[in-house]
Order: structure tokens, then C-alpha cells, then sequence
């Protein structure tokens, strides 16, 4: 990464960044802690996008790109996670093994080793169902994780249940 500082006298600062795709990226930090994005495009002199941050908004701009708040998974880590997981809608039938019964009192998780992420439930969805609160009901769409081995034995012991 290759960056220019260049003093402005009476302003504050400039920081100039050469991105990859031939552009640059150009920070200017005002006295009064204001801060001043300006994106120009390759072969370009004017700038294509100016942002203007309050010194707050910089702060937290920063945390976000320096990844204190999220780190991105690696493609290769998301791959070998994506291989082994499954996740399945699943509609519960009247006759279903798990109508008015918790998730705990069904002991889904245990019996099947798949897990309930979200429920369905008309125009509501149910997100991390509580699993000592929540009561499956037919007509529920149940949202399944698991391996496809684990949602083959959830959809065994469901009963009647449809994909």
C-alpha cells in the first residue's frame, strides 16, 4: 500500500491512497476534526464521490474498516462450512410429532441433533426461537439447520412434515 501525507497549512492534513485499480483515495483531516473522503477514479481528475464525517462518524467508520465490529469468514472457511451445513424450511402438518410442544419439551436437538433457527408463523417470523417458550403449531414453517444427515432424521421424527 502506498500513501502521500502532505502538510495544508491552516487546514490539517491530506493522505492520498493509490488503490489497486489504479484510482486514489484521499483523506483530508480538517483542524476542527472533521474529516473528507474523496474517491477519483483512474485517468479520472475530478473525484467521483466526496464524503463528508463529523469526527464521530470517522471514529466509527474506522472501527468498521479496521474489522473491530465484524470479521469477514474466509472464502475457503465459508466453503468447508457450506459443504457440511444444510438449512431447511420445513412446514409442520396437523398430524406432525411436534404440534403444541416446545422445542426443549420435543427434545429436537438431542433426538436429531438438527436445530430450530426460525419459525414461521403466518406473516411473522420467529427468529432463535425461545425453546422453553416457543409452541410449534400447525402450519408453522420451521427453518432447520443441521448436516443433511441430521435434517433427514429431524424430518423422520417430525412426522408428518413437508419440505
Amino acid at each position: 500500500m502506498r500513501f502521500r501525507e502532505t502538510d495544508l497549512p491552516g487546514v490539517g492534513k491530506r493522505y492520498t491512497l493509490e488503490l489497486e485499480d489504479g484510482g486514489e483515495l484521499t483523506l483530508i483531516i480538517h483542524n476542527t476534526g472533521r474529516r473528507e473522503l474523496y474517491i477519483i477514479e483512474q485517468e479520472e481528475e475530478e473525484p467521483t464521490c466526496v464524503i463528508s464525517l463529523t469526527e464521530d462518524e470517522a471514529k466509527d467508520l474506522g472501527f468498521l474498516l479496521a474489522g473491530t465490529t465484524y470479521q469477514p469468514v474466509a472464502p475457503e472457511k465459508m466453503e468447508l462450512i457450506m459443504k457440511e451445513m444444510v438449512m431447511e424450511w420445513v412446514r409442520v402438518g396437523e398430524g406432525s410429532n411436534l404440534v403444541n410442544k416446545t422445542i426443549a419439551e420435543a427434545q429436537i436437538r438431542k433426538k436429531t441433533k438438527a436445530s430450530i433457527v426460525a419459525i414461521i408463523r403466518g406473516e411473522d417470523m420467529i427468529v432463535s426461537p425461545d425453546p422453553y417458550d416457543t409452541v410449534i403449531k400447525p402450519g408453522d414453517t420451521l427453518v432447520v439447520v443441521g448436516t443433511r444427515q441430521h435434517i433427514n432424521s429431524f424430518l423422520e421424527y417430525c412426522g408428518e412434515c413437508y419440505t
